[in-house]
């Protein structure tokens, strides 16, 4: 799929589908869809007076126009109320156009809406996002079944703007960016745990590096055994599958004095070990790797959009099974920083597995790091599916992190880490203990991957 700015005019640009934005608390004909009413011979006019198009939120109403316009059909989406429009409501009115243009077959499609409407947003904002929609609902999971039905895909979608500008080009190159990122992050999230194992997910990254001319390094297993790497080396003691250690960097500047890490949790699949999880939707371990995936999203958008940044991505792989040989309950691993971990609980291996990969980020230069993870079923009670919970242990660092994803359109919320909670992780045989106990559990985990941060934010 492609997107294309064009200065054209609505009546004559042929497209399968020509969509059209309004507001609800506005005079609904007004600017564009008042010029098509005139071309239908009021036939929106006769939808409003009946009700049936009233502007509201993702509403769509579809109009089969005939000989009037070059379009073969109208779609006019609502943007809900104008003084609650926001840059990441573009990109979910544009995800519903191409959405229906999809079901409906449709090749092309162009999108139209008064400049008044998103004039507001600034030119890259609104561009971004309105690629980042299209490409996001563009994105389909195909599947494995051998009759399995290609679903349509929309092949062009035109912008209809009164000039095209760097500013419009500059931001649908960094939405497409995001947005087919974050299509390989679902891509691999979505794939079964016996077709994305460690090797595999390896294979992904090194795939990735090629593309972009990135500098890698995959770790093996006696990699790890030569470092010290006790923490990842314990959770994979139980899988027939070797582990691995992704290592990705990105230099954006010519010294390499400050870095960002990205550090993402990479369990293939997740069955909890010993401490056994039920049997209800452990199907859904397989995406006990989004972390990594997300790592992954992040430096193919970083690649293609090259920053002056540093980055090192580190992604600790394996899968956690239960075997003769796995880790225990009561068991004391020794980690690549020295530390030393009493293991609780066999599920709650994801920290256990970060702690080494946080302290190779270090290693590795890093001077702020990023953890990414699907750690603990508590953040879920917590905030539900909704939200990301996010915490640190440096509030200007954490406060630059919740402004940008504010910016992006994602939704974060900070939950605390009052030095009492430490008490729970203190262990008496050896540095930290895995868990914590029920109360605070996400705060608990945080805290945990904290103490292998040390003074890094």
């Amino acid at each position: 799929m492609k997107i294309e700015l064009v200065s054209d005019s609505i009546s004559s640009f042929a497209a399968d589908v020509l969509a059209i934005a309004c507001f609800s608390d506005e005079e609904l004909l007004q600017g564009a869809l008042a010029e098509v009413d005139e071309w239908l011979g009021g036939t929106i006019s006769g939808l409003i007076q009946h009700g049936n198009l009233t502007g509201k939120f993702l509403e769509t109403t579809e109009i089969y126009p005939g000989a009037s316009l070059a379009a073969k059909r109208i779609v006019i989406v609502g943007l809900g109320k104008a003084n609650q429009f926001k840059a990441q409501k573009l990109r979910d009115v544009v995800g519903t156009v191409v959405r229906a243009a999809g079901k409906a077959k449709a090749a092309s499609v162009a999108f139209y809406m008064d400049e008044d409407k998103h004039v507001h947003l600034g030119e890259h904002q609104a561009a971004h996002f309105f690629a980042e929609g299209a490409y996001l609902a563009a994105y389909h999971f195909g599947g494995y079944a051998k009759d399995r039905e290609e679903l349509p895909v929309v092949d062009s979608i035109f912008w209809l703007v009164d000039d095209v500008t760097e500013e419009l080009r500059e931001g649908l190159a960094c939405g497409q960016a995001y947005a087919e990122g974050t299509n390989l992050a679902r891509e691999l999230v979505n794939t079964p745990g016996n077709l994305l194992t460690p090797s595999v997910f390896a294979e992904h990254a090194v795939a990735l590096a090629n593309r972009y001319d990135l500098v890698y390094e995959i770790l093996e297993k006696e990699d790890m055994v030569r470092l010290g790497m006790g923490g990842l080396l314990a959770v994979n003691k139980g899988s027939d599958e070797p582990p691995k250690l992704i290592v990705l960097k990105y230099q954006g500047r010519e010294d390499w004095d400050e870095v960002l890490g990205f550090v993402g949790k990479g369990i293939t699949f997740d069955s909890g070990g010993i401490s056994i999880k039920p049997a209800t939707d452990m199907d859904l371990m397989k995406t006990d790797m989004g972390g990594g995936a997300a790592v992954l999203c992040a430096m193919e958008a970083i690649a293609r959009l090259k920053p002056k940044v540093n980055i090192v991505a580190v992604v600790p792989t394996t899968e956690n099974l239960l075997s003769g040989s796995a880790y225990k309950p009561g068991d004391v691993i020794t980690t690549l920083s020295g530390k030393t971990i009493e293991v609780l609980n066999t599920d709650a291996e994801g920290r256990i597995v970060l702690a080494d990969g946080i302290e190779y980020a270090k290693q590795q230069g890093a001077t702020r790091i990023v953890d990414l993870a699907t750690l603990t079923g508590a953040c879920v009670v917590a905030l539900g599916h909704v939200t990301s919970g996010v915490m640190g242990n440096d509030e200007d660092f954490l406060d630059e992190f919740l402004k940008s994803a504010k910016k992006a359109g994602e939704k974060a919320w900070e939950l605390p880490m009052f030095e009492e909670y430490k008490e729970q992780i203190k262990s008496d045989i050896a540095d930290l203990k895995n868990i914590g106990g029920s109360p605070a559990g996400t705060i608990t985990a945080a805290l945990f991957l904290g103490a292998f941060a040390e003074d890094v934010p």
